[in-house]
């Protein structure tokens, strides 16, 4: 467990360099959300006393439209989606690389690094698990 946490934990830390690549190669500017496009839907559940009820929530991307600096209009998906995403019309921080602006992405610190924070808290568990497996 520990080796597999410690492989969990270096993927972490490919993912937030490659963030950091990311924002050391585009430029900046602000863009609007135009629209939201369904993703799916997640199942969450309840628990009430005695029975189990699956819930499904709908899932939304926004899609982002901006101008970069030679004034081209550019529009994207966002990498991510949740159920109760920013409403049409909101302004939003967007980095993009200048050859290919359909790359963009949102710029905040979720949608730039949670997934290497979400794997880093797979890899702590893991290999936490493990070292106290071998303390025993």
């Amino acid at each position: 467990m520990v080796l597999v946490g410690t492989l969990i934990l270096a993927l972490s830390t490919w993912y937030a360099l490659e963030a950091i690549r990311f924002i050391s190669v585009t430029e900046s500017t602000v863009g609007e959300i135009i629209d939201h496009k369904f993703t799916g839907g997640l199942n969450t559940g309840t628990r009430e006393v005695g029975s189990y009820q699956t819930k499904t929530t709908a899932m939304y991307a926004p899609i982002v439209s901006f101008k970069t600096s030679t004034g081209a209009t550019v529009r994207f998906q966002a990498n991510w989606s949740e159920g109760d995403p920013p409403p049409v019309g909101s302004t939003v921080s967007v980095r993009y690389p200048v050859q290919n602006p359909q790359k963009g992405r949102i710029s905040g610190i979720t949608s730039l690094f949670g997934g290497a924070a979400i794997i880093l808290l797979i890899g702590a568990v893991f290999a936490g698990a493990g070292i106290l497996i071998i303390r025993k």
